[in-house]
């Protein structure tokens, strides 16, 4: 198995100042994949405009990308149409390298017991976005990321995203504050006899 990097964001919210600033954070090319969390062109009936905002724009600069898309409650079928996309899954069940993911906007924990969520899936990780709070936390024996917002970050949390590195049986968790471009949460886990260890 080679190396895999894998870039994930979430709650973008129509700004295109936020997918700019990660252009310029990024060379995009460089992950094996990219992955959305959801709350992609529209700003929310519960949230103020974030800077920047211009849902169109936002839709072409998207659009140069391969982007795996997962739905989030302010997402609605327009969307798919204006970005040339034919689905977009509300959860997804991934593989980066051998450690196991489930991807999901997370507005179901909301009413639904997050731990709850946690102890019925197979997954090693779930990974959510939708609060707008970058986080890890262990719950029920997973292991949950959430990368924040790229827009509108809340809790004195830094607008965000998270890059994953695999590399044969090591996961690396990065988290990058988007206005200075530091990472400022890393966490590595490994796994050994097929057990996933945290080692910081």
């Amino acid at each position: 198995m080679g190396r895999v990097k894998v870039l994930i964001l979430s709650d973008t919210h129509g700004s295109v100042k936020a997918w700019e600033d990660l252009e310029k954070l990024f060379d995009l090319s460089s992950f094996t994949s990219i992955f959305h969390l959801g709350d992609i062109l529209y700003h929310g009936p519960r949230n103020p405009l974030p800077e920047g905002y211009n849902p169109k724009e936002l839709v072409e600069k998207l659009k140069k990308y391969r982007i795996n898309y997962i739905r989030g409650n302010c997402d609605a079928d327009v969307d798919l149409k204006v970005l040339e996309i034919p689905e977009m899954p509300k959860i997804s069940m991934e593989y980066f390298g051998d450690f196991s993911f489930i991807l999901v906007h997370g507005e179901i924990f909301e009413e639904n017991n997050i731990e709850e969520f946690a102890k019925d899936t197979h997954a090693q990780f779930i990974v959510h976005g939708h609060t707008h709070v970058s986080k890890i936390e262990e719950i029920s024996g997973k292991y949950v990321l959430n990368p924040g917002s790229t827009s509108l970050p809340k809790n004195n949390t830094p607008r965000s995203v998270l890059v994953i590195e695999v590399d044969e049986e090591t996961l690396l968790a990065k988290f990058y504050n988007l206005d200075n471009g530091q990472v400022y949460i890393e966490t590595k886990w490994r796994l050994k006899d097929s057990e996933l260890l945290k080692e910081q």
